[in-house]
């Protein structure tokens, strides 16, 4: 008789704890389920967030963040989100998994190495590494040592890591020194031509006046002083006077190097 009762309430205690369990779980689990199966929430914008940063917000809300691939962007920092699937303020139901792109940063270009190329070679050698080697930021120097129209000098080492806007520059021989300097014939020419003219016959550049010529083209030398074909000395300024179309209008800034200034291109 007491094994019957004793069974009786061991049979009651087991379906109380089983009810209880199972309250709890429909509670805990069944009913938020339900309750939330059409819930949509608004998605947060990560992107110029640090990841870090964009990771708790997303957690706050219910997100997963997952970053789907990393690329080089100069306009970014390193670790910066850079773009969001699905996008910023887009609705959808929360455990949703964000795919994001990071920043890397800048790709920095490594300087080639440009001594005794020639010039031409110089400036494909610069850009196929994403840098820029413009006419203005080459020099001309005499050398007994480097053929004519060869690079013989370069303002930054090869191999040193850069930005792709950094300036650079190199210096070209104009091969042995002659016995005899002549100023050149540069008149009708433009402003940029006449210049690389007059450093490549090893003289410099001299005061750069403007005059207003409505009839040709802006920036065109319309006079030069020492007249062409004057023997002078290694260095000796050549004056200039450049045609503009308009009184108003601005001396470009990388025409005019001063009133009392020479331009002259010196080894690197």
């Amino acid at each position: 008789m007491k094994s019957g009762i004793s069974q009786w309430i061991l049979a009651i205690i087991i379906v109380t704890i089983v009810f209880v369990v199972g309250v709890l779980f429909v509670n805990g689990v069944i009913m938020p389920f339900y309750t939330r199966l059409g819930e949509e929430v608004e998605v947060p914008e990560v992107v110029e967030m640090n990841v870090q940063t964009a990771d708790s917000l997303l957690q706050t809300k219910g997100f997963h963040i997952v970053v789907e691939r990393e690329q080089y962007d100069w306009n970014y920092p390193e670790g910066t989100v850079i773009s969001q699937n699905p996008e910023a303020f887009s609705v959808t139901k929360p455990g949703r998994r964000i795919y994001v792109t990071i920043s890397i940063g800048e790709k920095l270009s490594t300087m080639p190495n440009l001594v005794g190329k020639s010039a031409r070679d110089a400036v494909f050698a610069a850009q196929s590494v994403g840098l820029e080697l413009p006419d203005e930021c080459f020099g001309y120097e005499y050398s007994n040592y480097y053929p004519k129209s060869v690079v013989m000098a370069q303002s930054i080492p090869p191999g040193t890591k850069l930005r792709k806007d950094t300036p650079i520059h190199a210096t070209v021989s104009l091969g042995n020194i002659p016995n005899e300097f002549l100023i050149p014939d540069v008149m009708g020419q433009s402003l940029d031509l006449a210049k690389k003219v007059i450093l490549t016959s090893g003289l410099s550049v001299g005061d750069i006046e403007y005059q207003l010529e409505p009839d040709l083209l802006p920036n065109t030398v319309i006079s030069q002083d020492p007249e062409a074909d004057i023997k002078t000395e290694r260095g000796a300024s050549v004056h200039l006077v450049v045609s503009i179309m308009e009184e108003h209008q601005d001396n470009p800034v990388s025409d005019e190097p001063g009133n009392d200034e020479t331009e002259k291109y010196e080894p690197y």
